[in-house]
């Protein structure tokens, strides 16, 4: 039985993996944190085999657990778990031996337990090569094609093509289509990452776009442009973000 140990601050995303773990089976949920501090301190008392660890966390991220750890004389396996790819280089040098991109399913989940439990058995020399694992956690992890939004005592499936842009509210969200408006608890970070970075873009810190929305754009002050939508509403491009998709604006 290989013990594991669950850090992650989103209570569902924790209660995934438990589902998944239990349904595999062999594997011995010891300890769930919900936070950095909590996870270094939980891991020290249970000496868990593999942590499913989480980038975003508060107190202390991921990459702070990893390195808090890494000092033990018997550090566990780590298998990051996050939204957002541009941390898979991070992870790697971090010394993970997977990746699991987010929103994943049973499979990839079981692929990572065995590459798990392969390095249990072998140590490092049954790593995977850095490249290839990288490549599939892109690829494997699909982008939301649909999101389930709350309205008026009842949900209903919205499909993310019927967004035409999407602005932050504290830990809300509010999307904008030509039905109307709607919002649903999340972050901003969080649904960035999950949505298609070929459809969506983020122009500011508080607006996501969908490319197929924008009519029209026109420079502004300061290196800042304005992103005009196809209802006619105006969105700051700030400089900051056209810097990223620089082959929207040539």
């Amino acid at each position: 039985m290989s013990r594991i140990l669950i850090a992650d601050d989103e209570a569902p995303a924790r209660r995934k993996l438990v589902r998944f773990a239990e349904a595999y089976g062999g594997l011995d949920v010891v300890a769930e944190a919900s936070n950095g501090v909590d996870a270094v301190d939980l891991i020290g008392m249970t000496a868990p085999d593999i942590v499913f660890l989480d980038v975003h966390m508060p107190d202390l991220d991921g990459f702070g657990v990893a390195a808090a750890i890494a000092r033990s004389q018997t550090p566990p396996i780590i298998v990051f778990v996050t939204a957002h790819d541009r941390y898979a280089l991070q992870a790697f040098d971090a010394n993970a031996v997977d990746y699991l991109l987010k929103p994943y399913d049973r499979s990839r989940f079981t692929r990572a337990v065995e590459r798990a439990l392969e390095r249990l058995s072998h140590g490092s020399a049954a790593s995977i090569p850095l490249e290839r694992v990288v490549a599939q956690a892109r690829n494997e992890a699909g982008y939301l094609k649909r999101l389930l939004v709350p309205h008026e005592g009842r949900s209903f499936f919205l499909p993310v093509s019927d967004i035409l842009c999407v602005s932050s509210d504290g830990n809300a969200v509010e999307f904008e289509t030509a039905r109307g408006r709607f919002r649903m608890r999340t972050t901003m970070e969080s649904l960035e990452g999950r949505l298609n970075p070929a459809q969506f873009v983020r122009i500011h810190r508080s607006h996501l776009v969908n490319i197929d929305a924008v009519a029209a754009i026109e420079p502004a002050f300061h290196g800042d442009r304005t992103a005009i939508l196809r209802n006619g509403r105006r969105l700051t491009w700030s400089r900051r973000y056209a810097t990223r998709r620089a082959d929207l604006l040539a």
